[in-house]
């Protein structure tokens, strides 16, 4: 006999989708929506309180700060290299 595991445990919030859009795009969706329903750490007071309100706008719960980061992420790949390519001129600018 086979045992029936709990419904929506295999396929998360893409659940959703049914049999639609195929297997690698709905795990790709349930992925990101994960990753994006965490709490993440707020830049201002270093909890990790930070959720998302909208499209690129995050705010922390604890300290009320708001800011614009990723769609799916506070701190995009692309903007966290940008943010250490600006750090390194800075301080090479300030030793000179």
């Amino acid at each position: 006999m086979v045992t029936k595991s709990a419904k929506g445990r295999k396929t998360r919030s893409a659940g959703r989708f049914g049999c639609r859009y195929g297997r690698k795009a709905r795990n790709l969706v349930a992925d990101i929506e994960g990753n994006m329903r965490q709490a993440h750490k707020c830049p201002k007071c270093g909890r990790m309180s930070v959720w998302r309100e909208g499209t690129g706008i995050w705010s922390c719960i604890k300290c009320k700060y708001s800011y614009t980061g990723g769609t799916y992420l506070p701190q995009t790949p692309s903007g966290k290299t940008a943010a250490r390519t600006i750090s390194k001129l800075a301080t090479t600018v300030k030793g000179e």
